[in-house]
């Protein structure tokens, strides 16, 4: 049965976030994850959508003075089932638990008709981050 739960930064099962975040988000782009610092999420909430022991997609969001998502992650043959949405919506109840007002994050253009139909709207236009040298955009969301 498929549930969301936090994980803890440097744990087991925040290697296992790594590890798919690598294979879906930084192989395709001739990158590797692992020569990246991610220190920075020692600070942040961290969570997964589990099926039993596997990891099915995670989320990690950032609180810097705002709430920022700074991953939402889905393996690759499970994207379009839901658990994107589901990791996304546990963020924001979070970020409105803290008291936060918006939820800020920067997309892939290939991602943003996803998050439009949640609720976020374009607030840039397209520039290329150096970590994932692909066309972003900037998005926010009133929590």
């Amino acid at each position: 049965m498929r549930h969301i739960e936090p994980i803890e930064y440097g744990s087991a099962e925040y290697l296992e976030t790594l590890e798919l975040r690598n294979r879906v988000m930084r192989i395709p782009l001739g990158l590797d994850i692992h020569k990246e610092d991610f220190s920075c999420e020692r600070e942040s909430a961290i969570i997964g959508a589990f099926d039993g022991g596997q990891l099915l997609g995670m989320g990690v969001m950032s609180h810097k003075g705002v709430h920022k998502v700074e991953y939402l992650c889905v393996d690759f043959d499970l994207q379009g089932s839901g658990i994107g949405g589901e990791l996304l919506d546990r963020l924001e109840a979070m970020a409105a638990e803290q008291g936060g007002k918006k939820m800020y994050l920067d997309a892939r253009v290939t991602a943003q008709p996803f998050y439009t139909r949640r609720g976020y709207e374009t607030t840039s236009e397209v520039f290329i981050m150096e970590c994932a040298p692909v066309p972003h955009v900037a998005m926010e969301k009133p929590l």
